[in-house]
This record gives C-alpha cells, sequence and structure tokens, in this order.
C-alpha cells in the first residue's frame, strides 16, 4: 500500500505543474516599490487554478481573484468548460462568486457554436444569470467570419439582446492576417447602432512580425470616427527572448487638446522579455511619452515595471 501509494503521489506530481509571476513597479523617482501583483496558476490535466494576489493597506498579500477552470468534455464534437471566478475586497475577504459555462459545438465543416452564460451570486447566496453570449463562426477556405450575440435579463424575467458583434479576419499565405471587426448596441430607440469598430494588421517576415491596430468610436458627429492607433512591432530571439516596441497614437497628446484629426504619438513601450536564472522569464517594460513643456517629442524613456515568472513558464 505505501508503495502505490507513493506511486500514485509520484504521478500527482509530474502532472501538475505551476508557475509564480511576481511584479514589481518602479515610482516616479526610480526607486523599486513591491506593489504586485502575485499571480499563482496551477494546472493539471483538465483544470487550471489562477490566484492574484496585491498587497492591502496594511502590507501584507491578500488575494484578489481566484478563477477555478474545469474541462467537463474535450472531443471531436467539442468542449465544455466550467469556470468559477472568486472575487475578493481590499482586505481579502470574499465576495459573490461568478459561475461561467462555456460550450463548444464543433462541426465538420470547420465551422462552430460557442455559448458562454454568466452567472452572479445574488444576495441571498444563489446564482442568478448575468449574461448569455452566442457566437458562429464559419470558414471559407482564407477568410473566417463570427457573428456573436449578447443578451442579458430584462423585468420579466426573459432574455434581451443588448449587442451584436461582426467579425471578419482573412489569412494570408505568408502566416499574415487582417481582421476587421464591429460592435453594434441598442440604442435609446431601441435599435442597433455601430458603436465601436477595430481593424487589425498583422504581417509577418521572418522571426519579425507588426500589428497595425485602429479603433473607432462614435464621434461628434455621431458617425465612427478614428479615435486611436497601436502599432507594434515584435522580435523573437532564438534563445527565446522577445522585444516588443508598442507605438500609441492619438488625436490629444497628454497636456493639450487639439481639433485636429491627425494623430499624435501619445506614448511608446518597450517590453523585454528574457529567460532568467534557475530557468525563470523576467519581462521589463519601459515608456516613453510626451511631457507638457514639450508635447511634441517623447521624453527619456523610464521603467514601469518588472516581472519574474518562477515555475512553468513561457518566455
Amino acid at each position: 500500500m505505501f508503495i502505490l501509494n507513493a506511486v500514485a503521489c509520484a504521478g500527482l506530481a509530474w502532472a501538475q505543474s505551476s508557475a509564480v509571476s511576481t511584479t514589481t513597479s518602479v515610482d516616479v523617482n526610480g526607486h523599486r516599490v513591491q506593489e504586485g501583483p502575485q499571480v499563482t496558476r496551477t494546472t493539471s490535466p483538465g483544470q487550471t487554478v489562477t490566484t492574484e494576489m496585491s498587497q492591502s493597506i496594511n502590507g501584507r498579500l491578500v488575494p484578489t481573484e481566484r478563477v477555478e477552470e474545469r474541462v467537463l468534455r474535450d472531443d471531436a464534437s467539442g468542449r465544455v468548460v466550467e469556470r468559477v471566478i472568486r472575487r475578493y475586497d481590499s482586505q481579502g475577504n470574499p465576495t459573490a462568486p461568478e459561475r461561467q459555462t462555456i460550450e463548444e459545438q464543433k462541426r465538420s465543416d470547420g465551422s462552430s457554436t460557442v455559448q458562454t452564460t454568466t452567472y452572479r451570486g445574488d444576495i441571498n447566496g444563489g446564482l442568478q444569470i448575468a449574461q448569455r453570449s452566442v457566437t458562429e463562426t464559419r470558414k471559407n477556405g482564407s477568410q473566417e467570419t463570427s457573428q456573436t450575440v449578447i443578451q442579458r435579463p430584462t423585468l420579466n424575467g426573459g432574455m434581451d439582446t443588448v449587442e451584436k458583434q461582426s467579425s471578419t479576419t482573412v489569412k494570408d499565405s505568408a502566416g499574415g492576417y487582417q481582421t476587421d471587426s464591429v460592435t453594434y448596441r441598442r440604442g435609446v430607440g431601441g435599435d442597433f447602432y455601430a458603436a465601436k469598430r477595430e481593424s487589425i494588421e498583422h504581417s509577418q517576415k521572418g522571426t519579425q512580425s507588426t500589428d497595425r491596430t485602429a479603433e473607432y468610436e462614435v464621434g461628434s458627429s455621431g458617425q465612427l470616427e478614428l479615435h486611436s492607433q497601436t502599432v507594434s512591432n515584435t522580435v523573437d530571439q532564438s534563445d527565446g527572448s522577445k522585444s516588443i516596441v508598442v507605438d500609441m497614437f492619438s488625436k490629444n497628446a497628454p497636456g493639450t487638446v487639439s481639433d485636429s484629426p491627425q494623430m499624435k504619438l501619445q506614448e511608446q513601450q518597450v517590453i523585454n522579455r528574457k529567460r532568467g536564472a534557475n530557468d525563470s522569464v523576467i519581462e521589463t517594460i519601459c515608456v516613453r511619452r510626451p511631457t507638457v513643456s514639450d508635447p511634441n517629442a517623447l521624453g527619456p524613456a523610464r521603467q514601469l515595471s518588472e516581472t519574474v515568472c518562477r515555475g512553468n513558464c513561457k518566455p
């Protein structure tokens, strides 16, 4: 019996893996301060548990969120996942939980249907349905289209559609793709209007990739207008390290207000990920922003944070 138990425990240890990520922030004076969050992820066959902790006002680590995800079914016809989200207040006391069920149905032609149902706890300790979304995805060669309908409960106990999303992705032979998605929301009169649009263009060339993202929102004219743009350049190194430079553009730079439709560089982030000692992964984020005295030029780079992941980490 002792030998069998030892073998069972050894098998369990082999099946489970965990990773702990701790983030250290840097203040405006360049001093390192421990603010968190600290994220622990434990993975075993069919189950993943992620716990996020941060410092309370007393300086001790308290939980802020815990996500438990279990795969109930996973086969050729589809997948069923149950996700339980437990949130905590600033003192680490638990609040009402949230449960999600994600049911994916796969078809032989490559299309699929994903239904996500969200339940939230009420004052009586029960779970009431809070939202249901259904996404229909279809593939036709290099093109993939998806339609999402989001419903929420009404006062009479039924479900009413409050939002719709439409997305089209076209892939090319070089590994790139272009995605255009539009979000429709219900207006005061009951009709749906285009509230948001996002366009993403991804290009790949060897170990380098570029992502160009444009976001449109409803402007003063009542129509969709370009709101912001992001250009991200990523370089993958042979040792598994990665360097990402993100340029963020918007109409207004910090400290200024302009009616000009021209986009201005608002912020540049430099993200470096590399392997550290004992097979850890280290990610540093530095930022450059325009100053009030010179809003047309980026100021000096300043480190924002450093995250160290230990365990089963991906670079």
